[in-house]
């Protein structure tokens, strides 16, 4: 276990390190940050390992990101998700070369959901502890016990990166795992979140076609506020009343009070917003609304029946159906009279 790290807290320290890497060396990475009490997240700490080397990057004390753009070309990580998407908000701009030991591990055939305490007990024997991630990472200086889960988060990233490449490479399925990569980034890149909370509102409430319109603009409106504010969505308006508020069809301030059961506080601030969104919802173009997937009888036939396909040819790879395609896109392919050779990951399979 590396115990020994560089501990980086200033612009130019960052500076020096960027000197001495060369263009094809990798990084391990890893990322601590809050994001309780914000839209954005805060990064904290950022952990790297360059071969032998441990950098502990304060986040809190570094106020240029410029070089980070150049250090973190080519990474390893695990579950990189949410690292991922710091690094864009900080750089607009993705690393161009990612390893995921996660997609990996699944697409090796280890699990979908492969945690990293799990595949460093699997892969290497190492059995780590968890019990720190969800302490105070803002808090400095950092307990020793702090320390040692950072550095544990990263110092075994090169190994599992070398046993799960050399994997992909014994079972022909590197090509799989780039495709799935790709597809990552590209899901980080599109935030969905509002058209998933909007089908899932619409389906559970049953919004005829006008309330569908109001669902979308209200959705628009905290997600800018949101932002705006750097507040968590909910902090903002919470789905429930989200709910309230098309049922009530208010027309003035008071009605939201009484009908929609928001706060007057709430209301003053945020009333006439809310009404104008609500007025002009309806200038929203209906086909630019997700879609809701709705199969005929024989669409349902034929679903059943590429499901089946599916799970036989998963079973027979020892990987998860989903790592292909989850059962709301595959309806969604369906509906589209499209079938699973239509899905980028099942022609590679079946080349």
């Amino acid at each position: 276990m590396i115990t020994d790290y560089q501990w980086i807290d200033d612009n130019s320290q960052l500076e020096q390190l960027i000197l001495s890497l060369k263009e094809s060396d990798v990084v391990a990475f890893d990322s601590e940050f809050e994001r309780t009490n914000t839209f954005y997240p805060k990064p904290a700490l950022f952990q790297l390992q360059i071969k032998d080397n441990v950098y502990l990057i304060d986040m809190l004390k570094i106020n240029n990101f410029e070089p980070i753009k150049t250090l973190l070309n080519n990474i390893i990580l695990h579950s990189g998700s949410e690292d991922l998407e710091i690094l864009y908000l900080l750089n607009q701009q993705m690393p161009k070369h990612v390893f995921d030991t996660q997609i990996a591990a699944a697409v090796c055939s280890y699990g979908l959901h492969f945690s990293y305490q799990n595949i460093c007990q699997e892969l290497l024997g190492i059995e780590l502890k968890k019990a720190e991630s969800r302490s105070n990472w803002l808090k400095r200086p950092l307990a020793p016990k702090q320390i040692k889960y950072a550095i544990e988060d990263i110092a075994y990233l090169q190994d599992l990166k070398k046993i799960l490449a050399d994997k992909l490479e014994e079972l022909g399925r590197t090509q799989w795992f780039e495709l799935l990569s790709k597809q990552r980034i590209a899901a980080v890149l599109h935030n969905n979140h509002i058209e998933k909370t909007f089908l899932k509102m619409t389906i559970t409430n049953r919004f005829n076609p006008f309330r569908q319109k109001q669902l979308m603009a209200l959705l628009q409106w905290r997600e800018e506020q949101a932002k705006h504010r750097n507040k968590p969505r909910g902090w903002i308006l919470k789905n429930d009343k989200i709910v309230k508020i098309i049922h009530a069809q208010a027309k003035n301030n008071q009605e939201l009070i009484d009908k929609a059961d928001l706060y007057p506080k709430f209301v003053k601030y945020n009333g006439t917003q809310l009404l104008t969104t609500l007025k002009t919802a309806q200038n929203i173009d209906a086909t630019c609304l997700p879609p809701i997937v709705k199969l005929t009888p024989e669409q349902g036939q034929r679903l059943a029946g590429i499901k089946m396909q599916l799970q036989e040819k998963c079973e027979e790879l020892n990987i998860p159906s989903s790592l292909i395609i989850n059962i709301a896109d595959l309806k969604k392919l369906v509906a589209q009279d499209k079938g699973l050779m239509d899905i980028p990951l099942w022609q590679l399979i079946n080349q």
